[in-house]
């Protein structure tokens, strides 16, 4: 199983987006606040229809990898989210990480580096 850097490189944006739209999902709810009109001033946030946008993209992306790289080498590779996405909190939205935390994705990005090694 031989898959190319440019598959390496979708599937790094594929994570990357997921990373940033799930920020991004997080501080329009953060900012839409606690209203009884809750739903309809999340829509409003420009940082929804952003997170949206990343979104739409990493589907597209997806697409792409999936034709080309096995799903077996290509989800685990995309679990990079589930370390990325608490990294991301506690550096742009300055949340706290607990060490268990910490350990479990250095434990993501480990099994990962292994998936990885095996497609390269």
């Amino acid at each position: 199983m031989n898959v190319t850097a440019l598959s390496f490189v979708l599937i790094a944006a594929c994570v990357a987006a997921e990373i940033f739209h799930e920020v991004a999902f997080k501080v329009a709810a953060n900012r839409a606040g606690d209203s009884d009109h809750y739903v309809r001033d999340v829509a409003r946030q420009p940082w929804m229809w952003f997170g949206m946008l990343l979104w739409a993209i990493q589907t597209g992306l997806w697409i792409v990898v999936l034709q080309s790289v096995p799903l077996v080498v290509a989800f685990p590779l995309m679990t990079l989210s589930y370390a990325g996405v608490p990294a991301a909190s506690a550096l742009f939205l300055h949340e706290r990480m607990s060490k268990q935390q910490i350990i479990g994705a250095m434990l993501i990005l480990g099994g990962v580096l292994c998936v990885g090694a095996t497609a390269a």
